[in-house]
């Protein structure tokens, strides 16, 4: 089945519950989420005090725009607890072009 932004808003839900957790893995790559979902799913992470390891791909969400980019390395720089971060935004709606949105290294 397709992931959408319903489905990505209750991932975001039970990921808000768990306040402790220090590493997090999604691949949301060539799903149809949007900003909705993406808003959703960078409030869960940053409502993660003890987080330090984050992945995140995007890759192909063409529905995935400028303002999800920037609320992204928002929340990233933001998450001071962070020491090893990889998002992958290619192919999406964020007009920079770029591939690799940000990385720790």
């Amino acid at each position: 089945k397709e992931i959408t932004n319903s489905g990505v808003i209750d991932i975001s839900h039970g990921l808000s519950q768990l306040t402790h957790l220090i590493s997090f893995q999604i691949n949301l790559g060539g799903t149809n989420i949007s900003d909705v979902g993406v808003s959703h799913l960078m409030d869960a992470i940053q409502s993660l005090q003890h987080l330090s390891h984050l992945h995140l791909d995007l890759s192909y969400c063409r529905k995935v725009a400028d303002v999800d980019g920037q609320k992204i390395c928002d929340v990233v720089q933001a998450r001071t607890s962070l020491i090893d971060v990889f998002v992958k935004v290619c192919e999406t709606g964020i007009s920079n072009g770029g591939c690799l949105l940000y990385t720790s290294d």
